[in-house]
């Protein structure tokens, strides 16, 4: 049974969610900067495997490291995305 929260995100399912808790990839990361503004956070949610609350987490914690900015889909945030590759940023 899928059930929603009081903003109409849905709420963990371990069918649909089956990476919640796992750390983020870089291929995670990547598809989740590329394609956040084409499909939204409910299919990014389903295509990720990750609750929507998980990725509004991540998109934050993205933009406070300045990987990405809201609007902006320029190659910058591919380039510094790949220098912090090793680093703790991309796998919380």
């Amino acid at each position: 049974m899928i059930e929603f929260d009081d903003y109409g995100r849905m709420k963990y399912n371990p069918e649909l969610h089956p990476n919640h808790g796992k750390p983020w990839t870089y291929e995670d990361t990547k598809y989740l900067i590329d394609w956040l503004e084409k499909i939204g956070y409910e299919e990014m949610s389903l295509a990720l495997g990750r609750t929507e609350s998980t990725l509004r987490d991540k998109v934050f914690k993205l933009r406070k490291k300045g990987l990405m900015k809201e609007g902006d889909k320029s190659i910058r945030h591919i380039r510094l995305l790949r220098r912090c590759e090793g680093e703790q940023i991309v796998t919380y």
